[in-house]
């Protein structure tokens, strides 16, 4: 009695555990948006970019999406403590593709990324700059 018990049981367990498996779509995930391809991404996007994980790609192609499809870039951070050698992605502001220097952009802090692979930042009336910007201000790039 006590055998066909736990046979029962064990039978019971298998087949609850395997159910969300064989349900599942290929290439499915837990997001409605189903992040991927983007109109305004940018060329060596990062689609793996997880809010403020390390990232090594701070100075060329710096662009990535997070889990939500938000917009990432990742920055070193100086004068950390203890000394840190990676960059951390942290938030973009919107993403506007591949842009000219120089040619005007449509708002304020808006990024874009140049030909040749370094970000951008929209700077007003300046139009796009090459650079980034921190909590000092606007760096060149």
């Amino acid at each position: 009695m006590l055998r066909r018990m736990v046979i029962a049981a064990a039978a019971a367990c298998a087949a609850l555990g395997g159910a969300p498996a064989a349900m599942a779509e290929p290439n499915d995930n837990l997001y409605f948006d189903k992040p991927g391809r983007y109109d305004t991404d940018v060329p060596g996007m990062n689609y793996e970019a997880r809010m403020y994980a390390p990232c090594d790609n701070f100075q060329l192609f710096t662009f990535g999406r997070g889990r939500g499809g938000e917009p990432l870039q990742c920055h070193w951070i100086p004068n950390q403590w203890p000394p840190v050698y990676t960059g951390f992605w942290q938030p973009s502001p919107e993403l506007f593709g591949v842009q000219e220097p120089g040619t005007p952009c449509p708002q304020d802090q808006a990024a874009a990324q140049a030909p040749d692979g370094r970000p951008m930042l929209c700077l007003g009336e300046k139009g796009w700059q090459p650079g980034f910007l921190t909590g000092s201000g606007f760096w060149p790039a």
